[in-house]
């Protein structure tokens, strides 16, 4: 009797703990993104730091979040490669949610990255991390597409690899574009540019086994190519965990916990 008690104590007090976890109090979203392997370009949801400075950027450096709400990180249109590389609109979205069987999910979406050059490529590499997702979550889902467009004829050596990790220990990725992110690698997809122009691209993956009982983060990344005169369209990675629905023994010993804990808060 006394370790059934023992744990429906701390069934208890766990439920209890996880129901008074605030949302997003701590949660970090950000990016770090390199160009042409150059120093790390890094933006941090609601912090309005800019040490970028003018058009053309160069890295290592800071550029602003342009976007207010907590939970969306917003780059605004900028350029690098000495003018080469434009880069059109950015924007990141955390959601997490509370609750069995909802959602959590971070989104990475770049509206359009040109190679404005005629005879150069470019490399490009990105990660954008989210922390403090609650769990907890047992299986993750991803996805990843885009639209590759030239207006110089051959799409040349323009390629993407895009990453997707889990991290049950509540890392945080995105400080660096490398691929050394924290947690677990759940899939990798690769896509080369043609031979059709435009030629687009897309990806579905999972569901897979993850263990996420608490805090959790995820994490995208991205990195490839640009051709001359190629440019990249509706670059879009997700990565989502729905929330576990507790099965009829959890629900059942949660019950007993909570009446055991109001009988002994309430006893004469």
């Amino acid at each position: 009797m006394r370790l059934i008690a023992n744990r429906i104590a701390v069934v208890a007090a766990t439920s209890a703990a996880l129901l008074t976890l605030p949302v997003n109090a701590h949660a970090i979203l950000r990016l770090g993104a390199s160009i042409d392997g150059g120093g790390t370009i890094t933006a941090i949801d609601n912090d309005l730091t800019n040490t970028c400075g003018t058009p053309p950027i160069i890295g290592p450096c800071q550029l602003p979040d342009i976007n207010p709400t907590l939970g969306t990180l917003t780059i605004g249109n900028t350029t690098a490669a000495g003018g080469a590389l434009d880069i059109q609109i950015s924007v990141q979205t955390q959601n997490v949610s509370v609750g069995p069987g909802l959602m959590n999910r971070l989104d990475s979406t770049g509206t359009q990255f040109t190679n404005l050059s005629s005879t150069v490529a470019h490399t490009f590499s990105a990660a954008i991390g989210a922390t403090d997702f609650l769990g907890p979550s047992v299986t993750a889902s991803d996805t990843g597409a885009g639209q590759w467009s030239s207006a110089a004829g051959p799409f040349g050596a323009s390629q993407i690899s895009m990453r997707w990790f889990d991290d049950p220990n509540n890392g945080q990725g995105g400080i660096t574009p490398s691929s050394v992110q924290p947690g677990n690698l759940l899939e990798i997809f690769n896509d080369v540019a043609g031979p059709n122009n435009p030629d687009s691209f897309s990806h579905n993956g999972g569901p897979y086994a993850v263990n996420d009982p608490l805090r959790f983060s995820m994490t995208l990344e991205f990195d490839g190519t640009i051709g001359p005169g190629v440019r990249l369209t509706g670059r879009e990675q997700t990565e989502i965990k729905p929330t576990a629905v507790p099965g009829p023994s959890t629900l059942l010993l949660l019950g007993s916990a909570l009446g055991l804990f109001g009988w002994w808060r309430f006893k004469p």
